[in-house]
């Protein structure tokens, strides 16, 4: 139940009205207007759908944030922190094309720890924040591949979990600028190899088949290996960095990089490979290199 000691226990006072605006939904209408009999703020209602999910949703006005639920338990907690946030902002915020959708449930352990880290960052950059209840949407969450909660997806990257909001902030900054090399290392040291499926970077794979982490190597080698399964070839720069780790000074990676190379290799990479026949270590891993190219070119 929401009561004015509840929620001056958990944000204070407001330094300012909030403006909510309401789509569709009658339930999240009456929690705004139970809310506004306790604090600062100005709510409209909406009979549409909010325009990006078409779900309904209560927005913060001038925040870019949206919660597709009626805030309840920890819910509750990030929404009231969020109106405190945005009370206390000064100026316009400015305003991105990036989307970020992150799913929660009422009663997940994490989830408030990851809003609030995820809500700052979007205020801080401008980005679409939309905050889905799984509970209220499932659909959408079996959709999108949701198997746990919170769960936060912006533009190719998946981000399973609660993480630190400096560590979240770089995963975020630095893959939407296209550099996803700690985003990838993130994912392959959790396990996370699905999620890196459809981020075809055979050039970041091919430089972590050197990492210190081993399931980040065997890992990365899987996921050049799902490339060529789907019919699609390796380009120049990730087969520079994989041909660049035969001289590499473990013997393991030597290895692992030869027959990586006998898989994307071509008919003019033979005599390259032919060079190692005489190295003790890799003479039987180029000899399987060769017969791998040279089987799939007769083919």
């Amino acid at each position: 139940m929401l009561t004015e000691k509840l929620v001056r226990r958990i944000i204070g006072d407001l330094q300012k009205s909030v403006q909510i605006k309401v789509y569709r939904d009658q339930k999240m209408l009456e929690f705004v207007k139970e809310l506004s009999k306790i604090i600062p703020l100005e709510y409209e209602f909406e009979d549409e759908v909010e325009r990006e999910l078409k779900l309904p949703a209560i927005e913060i006005k001038g925040s870019n944030l949206f919660f597709h639920t009626i805030p309840k338990h920890s819910e509750l907690e990030t929404f009231l922190f969020a109106l405190k946030i945005v009370s206390e902002l000064e100026g316009e915020i400015k305003r991105s094309e990036v989307k970020i959708l992150t799913f929660v449930s009422p009663f997940c352990p994490n989830c408030r720890y990851a809003l609030d880290s995820i809500n700052k960052i979007a205020l801080k950059y401008g980005f679409e924040h939309h905050i889905i209840d799984v509970t209220l949407f499932p659909e959408i969450a079996q959709e999108k591949g949701v198997y746990g909660v919170p769960t936060t997806f912006v533009d190719k990257i998946v981000l399973r979990g609660a993480l630190g909001e400096r560590y979240l902030e770089r995963l975020l900054v630095s893959s939407l600028r296209g550099e996803y090399y700690d985003y990838v290392v993130h994912k392959l040291e959790r396990g996370e190899i699905e999620d890196l499926k459809s981020l075809e970077k055979p050039e970041i794979f091919a430089e972590l088949m050197a990492h210190e982490n081993f399931f980040v190597r065997l890992g990365a080698m899987a996921l050049i290996e799902n490339i060529l399964k789907n019919g699609k070839k390796i380009g120049r720069e990730a087969k520079d960095r994989i041909v660049k780790l035969l001289e590499h000074r473990d013997k393991r990676i030597r290895e692992d990089a030869m027959m990586m190379l006998g898989m994307v290799g071509s008919k003019e990479d033979i005599s390259l490979i032919e060079r190692f026949l005489g190295d003790a270590n890799l003479s039987e891993s180029a000899r399987e290199a060769i017969e791998m190219i040279r089987d799939r070119y007769e083919d």
